[in-house]
């Protein structure tokens, strides 16, 4: 399988004003709503548009972050007609598709999130790395090492 773009076509977010503050739990959800055949120009090639939506809700009632879009990808055509026919009749993906799908889901709807998170006033969804003022010196006090000499 190959991945081919991730396209989005709804951001939003929201923020209670009057949320109280204190304790924060995120939960982020992301999921499939639907699949469907897609041709590309290229070779001939077939294809699938996975619709997702990605779902990061702040607890308790602080504010939420919606994102959806679609992941394309092309494949063989018989892949493409299992994965499909597969879908329209459980409505499941095989989970080795379903990793790839929903891991480029969570990372474009991630990074949106954090995005928006800072415009809205929200915590990022994800912690972001931190500098620790004993790390860093602990940084600057290791020597180098010089280069071996043959």
């Amino acid at each position: 399988m190959t991945i081919v773009k991730i396209n989005l076509h709804k951001v939003h977010a929201e923020r209670d004003l009057d949320a109280k503050g204190g304790q924060i739990k995120i939960n982020n959800n992301v999921s499939v709503k639907n699949v469907e055949e897609m041709s590309f120009a290229v070779e001939g090639k077939k294809g699938l548009k996975f619709t997702f939506s990605f779902n990061c809700n702040y607890e308790p009632n602080l504010g939420k972050i919606d994102v959806e879009g679609q992941v394309l990808f092309v494949e063989d055509e018989a892949k493409i007609k299992e994965i499909k026919d597969t879908w329209d009749k459980d409505k499941k993906i095989p989970m080795d598709i379903m990793e790839q799908v929903v891991n480029a889901a969570l990372h474009k709807g991630n990074i949106q999130a954090i995005k928006i998170s800072e415009e809205v006033s929200l915590p990022s969804p994800l912690p972001l790395p931190k500098v620790q003022a004993g790390s860093a010196k602990e940084v600057e006090e290791t020597p180098a090492e010089e280069p071996k000499k043959e």
